[in-house]
């Protein structure tokens, strides 16, 4: 695997343009205006795709992260017959996010939050401090296991009528 260099990026404030550096979980914009939000400008304006790297990390060049943790897993898209067939259609893809290992699919929650929490947690290095995360199920899970396999401290709230939504293929 080449060597990973983090992505460089910026924060712009669709409101004013106002750029900022991503430094402390910034949410706003440093001025005083009506709220806005704030988007992610990438250095590198054509997507490269590093085929030599794991999971979602393979789009990194457009994505806010420093560093890359061990079991994240991708999408898959793939070229549907069968359903092309039933459908009358001769291009059909399908996008799949989940656990499907026989397609290369490893998304070992079964849903797609595992792109956010995996993206989410490789943003900045969290030696100093803890990630906190409220949610009522697949926020959550994909959360506990990317955070519980990379030693990122994490303080996770959920009702406890949703406990059992939190399950894991491995110990937390």
């Amino acid at each position: 695997m080449d060597s990973f260099t983090p992505t460089t990026y910026v924060l712009s404030a669709l409101c004013c343009g106002d750029q900022i550096q991503d430094s402390n979980w910034e949410l706003q914009c440093r001025f005083s205006h009506g709220p806005a939000l704030l988007r992610t400008l990438y250095e590198k304006e054509r997507l490269e795709i590093h085929e030599e790297w794991p999971g979602i990390y393979r789009f990194s060049d457009w994505l806010p992260v420093s560093r890359i943790l061990e079991g994240s897993g991708s999408p898959i898209t793939f070229k549907s017959m069968e359903m092309a067939k039933a459908l009358g259609l001769e291009n059909l893809y399908i996008t799949f996010n989940g656990y499907w290992p026989e397609k290369g699919a490893w998304m070992k929650t079964g849903t797609f939050k595992e792109c956010e929490a995996f993206s989410v947690c490789a943003r900045k290095n969290m030696e100093s401090g803890v990630m906190v995360v409220a949610s009522a199920g697949n926020t959550a899970r994909a959360f506990a296991r990317v955070c519980s396999e990379n030693k990122i401290p994490l303080l996770l709230a959920v009702p406890i009528d949703n406990i059992e939504s939190i399950w894991c293929d491995h110990p937390l």
